[in-house]
């Protein structure tokens, strides 16, 4: 590990914290899980998502956590040091690979996050209909000089952010963000739900109809929890290399990060579906959901223009404490793997986003498609590795007695679910994404 790398911390639990959870809430929470939620059901997959995190979630998150814990080590060496001499160490390949692919193909939600806020500030929505919003972010969408403007605003504010490091960069700015954004949502929330016909969104949300579920939402719902946790992405495993005080509760943590996660989620969905409703719009509308439905909330309230406005500077705030999280964990291994510095580390790492980014930009259906791939196949075979890597190759015992966990219940479930129900539940889910 190099010098620079071991001199990195949080300078507090509270830091870790607000990091990782910025870190999955953004994306994750706010553009992914409107949208899965409304092709798959509503209520039931929010029951089915909510039993996945508890289930699985929460102990694979632990399990992770605690590689790079106990390592204090990026991924690579995390498996050398716990298994040396083995080739385990090569399932790091496929984190990197997923976390580069996340970083990287999800450009345009921060694109359109930036556009808007201009747009809605400007009163470019003021008068539009459903249909001409909709209209117009196809407009948008298909308009690659506009995209490639607010890209290289994007890009530019990530590299800056990441190149400041840990303490001065990545975890000072989510001081900031998470708190703001919070605020944010909950204006929003109060504001939506006194809006005529908003209670069919809640119905939609927390009513189940067993009509609208099927398979596909189980492993929707698994693919969700692993995107919006971070399973398998090396984001949850950099940042507790970089936990100073070895008697922290792993656990505890990684409850405390899933279960923000729900609630971010939930809170999402409590923005969104009950303006789809109130406006007639299409609960399944796909990946712009997010984008369609709100400039309409916005066009209908009194001093819509600067509650918009405000929204979507939330949103971004939240989008970009995932880039900054998951970007600062490419860095570290790239830093630790070339033993570079980090500015340079940096530069590899945007040449990359600013290559695969400009593919999500340019080749229509390719968000789509690599969000499929990366979700549903790359981030569960993932999290299968973690599981198996944690409970029979370290060892239960050893991952059990690493991070301070005495209470028999709480170990009996981490034993169960880490060793047992986590790669029996995902190998069933895996070969049924392909049956």
């Amino acid at each position: 590990m190099s010098e620079k790398k071991q001199n990195e911390g949080f300078s507090s639990i509270l830091g870790f914290l607000l990091t990782t959870i910025g870190f999955a809430v953004g994306v994750g929470s706010l553009w992914r899980f409107p949208y899965v939620c409304g092709t798959n059901g509503g209520a039931l997959f929010i029951i089915t998502y909510v039993l996945v995190i508890v289930l699985i979630g929460i102990p694979l998150l632990t399990a992770e956590i605690s590689m790079g814990y106990v390592t204090q080590k990026t991924a690579v060496g995390a498996y050398q040091t716990l298994r040396p001499g083995t080739k385990w160490y090569t399932s790091s390949y496929l984190h990197i690979l997923v976390a580069l692919l996340v970083f990287c193909y999800t450009v345009p939600i921060y694109v359109w996050v930036l556009a808007y806020i201009w747009r809605t500030a400007t009163g470019f929505f003021s008068g539009m209909d459903a249909a001409g919003l909709a209209d117009s972010f196809a407009a948008l969408t298909s308009d690659p000089k506009t995209m490639f403007l607010f890209a290289v605003v994007n890009w530019v504010i990530i590299a800056v952010i990441i190149s400041g490091g840990v303490q001065k960069g990545v975890e000072k700015v989510n001081k900031f963000l998470l708190p703001a954004l919070a605020v944010i949502m909950v204006v929003c929330i109060v504001i939506g739900l006194n809006v005529e016909g908003a209670s069919k969104g809640l119905a939609y949300m927390f009513k189940p109809d067993i009509s609208t579920f099927s398979f596909d939402a189980v492993t929707s719902a698994v693919g969700q929890a692993f995107f919006a946790i971070g399973i398998g992405m090396l984001a949850s495993m950099i940042f507790d290399s970089y936990i100073k005080n070895k008697k922290e509760n792993i656990l505890k943590q990684a409850a405390i990060v899933s279960t923000s996660i729900v609630a971010a989620g939930i809170a999402a969905g409590l923005m969104i579906f009950p303006m789809v409703f109130a406006f007639g719009l299409e609960p399944g509308a796909g990946v712009g959901l997010t984008m369609i439905t709100l400039p309409n909330v916005f066009n209908y309230i009194s001093g819509g223009r600067i509650i918009g406005t405000l929204f979507y500077v939330g949103f971004y705030f939240a989008a970009l404490s995932s880039a900054i999280g998951i970007g600062e964990a490419i860095v570290a291994v790239v830093m630790d793997g070339f033993h570079i510095n980090r500015k340079k580390a940096v530069a590899i790492v945007m040449a990359f986003a600013v290559v695969i980014g400009s593919c999500s930009i340019l080749i229509p259906g390719f968000l789509d498609t690599v969000d499929v791939i990366t979700s549903n196949y790359l981030l569960v075979v993932s999290g299968l590795l973690i599981s198996i890597f944690v409970g029979w190759i370290w060892g239960i015992d050893n991952f059990l007695d690493s991070i301070n966990v005495q209470n028999k219940v709480q170990r009996t479930w981490l034993r169960i679910s880490v060793k047992y129900l986590c790669p029996v539940a995902i190998l069933i889910i895996f070969i049924g994404n392909f049956l």
